[in-house]
């Protein structure tokens, strides 16, 4: 089965993100998570855990603030636009000239971005939230797949709480991974659990 592509969902980010940049929010971003999850309460358990295949399974950061994936892609295009970096070549002068392959970027919200060298045709410009920085948390990417599965499982049968057996439950159907023996609500999958669950 063929994985969805989420780095362009207009349907919940409400428009595609433009070229060049590539960017992932179903990896790293709270408020596109929110939406899909409402979204793809109608899918079939199968294709949900289809669908978080494209989370993987290291460590990832994870951005909670409010502006949206197009904002965040339009400010890091038109900071590079400004210093002419909106070519190729360009841009990879731009990320390797310190002796490095990757470049942060500040935006309006205070948050912190790292630019690097995307291998997607025609875009160019991977961002993602720079490791421990403002309004971003790192988290296990086994995690956050649990949380998103747990949530959607939860709204499909109208579950009042999330408890450890619904947790388990799609940990083992939806995601092919072990059951946990706890879920700590300060950490791990249930402390994103808590974060989902908020407004």
């Amino acid at each position: 089965m063929a994985t969805i592509d989420h780095t362009q969902r207009p349907t919940i980010a409400r428009a595609a993100l433009p070229e060049p940049a590539l960017f992932h929010p179903l990896k790293h971003h709270l408020g596109y998570i929110k939406a899909f999850i409402k979204e793809e309460s109608s899918l079939s358990d199968s294709d949900i855990g289809a669908s978080l295949v494209s989370i993987g399974t290291s460590q990832l950061d994870f951005y909670t603030g409010q502006l949206s994936p197009l904002q965040i892609t339009n400010e890091v295009l038109f900071n590079l636009q400004q210093q002419g970096l909106l070519q190729p070549e360009a841009y990879h002068s731009y990320l390797t000239a310190a002796g490095g392959h990757y470049r942060t970027v500040t935006l309006s919200d205070t948050s912190d971005w790292v630019l690097r060298w995307g291998i997607v045709a025609g875009r160019f410009v991977h961002l993602h939230p720079a490791r421990y920085a403002a309004q971003t948390i790192r988290v296990k990417a086994t995690s956050l797949k649990t949380a998103i599965a747990a949530t959607i499982a939860a709204h499909k049968v109208a579950a009042p709480t999330i408890d450890l057996d619904l947790v388990n439950d799609v940990r083992m159907k939806w995601l092919a991974l072990p059951p946990l023996q706890v879920l700590n609500p300060s950490e791990g999958a249930g402390k994103l659990l808590a974060l989902l669950a908020n407004p």
